[in-house]
């Protein structure tokens, strides 16, 4: 009996020891895996080994996209760094975001080589991908862009960065098309949607954009964020979600929806050349446009309908954008603009707008509030000078028809 007591004491002490060391030995290998997340140091310093570690960083940032995979970080040392870089892996949910950022507070110029008509970052249909901290600029070609995405990427983080002096060489004219100069382009070309792209917190400024804009979502896009961006000294469109433009071959597909567009500053971004909103919505629908502070543009945000063919249907609409809680002030023409741009079916209507809690009460140059061919828009709650109330602001465009100005309602 002495002796099987023995026996129970020592099983059981071995299996505790097998416990303790089981908790040991877990916590250092999931120390262990965490510690061992991939890291990539780049930097212009060259060196013989070039390893891509911290003391032997890669020379080329290309070399480090190639190398990077799921849950990778590329640190990038300060100094100025020639494109174009091209995107061939993604990141995916379970890993994690493959991350470009600058490293610390270092300052990092991302730009193309010279006269290239090229995006310094192209996504190349990657996914999970995350850019950060980045000043990306100083390019000058015909049709130039910083990042583009055009071919259904998704899960895409662009944050904290700066654009600037993206210019390109032939602007045009109102009568002359020119080049295009943008500084992030969405273009939504094929039938599965580019979704869920988060453009936050960034600085786009004195930039030269031609005939394009400079925050751009086109074509077959979804849940697309644009938030706290500042957006500034341009001379085009600040924000633009566009569609009906044919980019997309499934015409029922061909216009950005379900995004938002939240609390963004965007300022003097004007034309030469036409007339020009800082936060345009065109050709897309359920849009929230929210909290943004719009001054010194020709309009300050516009909602309309400028592409329309006779062989579009009701899924082609421009509808249900809400616009709420904006500041509009010292806007040149108005502080929002709502409709197609004429009587005719060459541009088109648009339809169930809200107008909710927005303020006017700065003033704007001109006017406070223009609609042109539309149908269903709701005004709740705005705020304009003086106290005067809302319909008293809103005045009908000129040369619409005033039957083409429907069900507009007041409360």
């Amino acid at each position: 009996m002495k002796n099987v007591n023995k026996k129970i004491i020592f099983l059981l002490s071995f299996i505790m020891l097998l416990c303790i060391f089981g908790i040991i030995f877990g916590k250092s290998i999931n120390a262990k895996q965490v510690n061992n997340k991939k890291i990539i140091y780049v930097s212009q310093k060259r060196n013989k080994k070039s390893t891509g570690s911290k003391k032997y960083p890669f020379v080329s940032l290309q070399k480090a996209i190639d190398k990077a995979d799921a849950g990778t970080v590329i640190y990038i040392r300060e100094g100025n760094y020639k494109g174009p870089f091209i995107f061939h892996k993604s990141g995916n949910k379970k890993r994690g975001y493959i991350t470009i950022a600058a490293y610390k507070n270092e300052k990092v110029n991302i730009s193309n080589k010279d006269n290239i008509s090229a995006a310094v970052f192209d996504m190349g249909g990657q996914s999970y991908i995350k850019i950060q901290k980045l000043h990306i600029g100083n390019i000058k070609a015909e049709n130039v862009c910083g990042i583009l995405m055009k071919n259904s990427e998704s899960s895409i983080v662009i944050e904290k960065c700066e654009f600037r002096n993206i210019i390109t060489t032939r602007p045009g004219s109102i009568e002359k098309p020119g080049g295009e100069a943008n500084a992030v382009l969405l273009l939504g070309e094929k039938k599965k949607s580019i979704h869920h792209v988060y453009i936050l917190g960034n600085k786009v400024h004195d930039n030269i954009n031609g005939w394009s804009e400079n925050i751009s979502v086109a074509g077959n896009c979804t849940n697309i964020y644009v938030q706290n961006n500042k957006v500034y000294n341009n001379t085009n469109i600040g924000i633009d979600f566009y569609g009906n433009a044919g980019y997309c071959d499934d015409l029922t597909m061909d216009q950005p929806r379900n995004c938002k567009c939240i609390d963004n500053t965007v300022y003097n971004c004007k034309s030469s050349f036409a007339e020009n909103a800082g936060i345009y919505i065109d050709g897309a629908k359920d849009i929230l446009v929210k909290g943004n502070k719009t001054f010194k543009n020709h309009y300050g945000i516009e909602v309309g309908s400028e592409e329309w063919k006779s062989y579009y249907t009701k899924e082609n609409y421009v509808r249900d954008i809400k616009i709420s809680e904006n500041i509009m002030y010292n806007n040149l023409y108005c502080g929002l603009r709502i409709g197609g741009w004429s009587n005719d079916k060459t541009t088109g209507t648009v339809y169930d707008c809200k107008v909710i809690n927005n303020d006017f009460s700065k003033g704007n140059k001109k006017d406070e509030i223009i609609l042109a061919k539309c149908d269903g828009i709701l005004f709740k709650d705005n705020r304009f000078k003086n106290n005067s109330k809302c319909p008293e602001n809103v005045k009908y465009d000129d040369g619409i028809s005033r039957n083409k100005i429907k069900n507009i309602v007041f409360k």
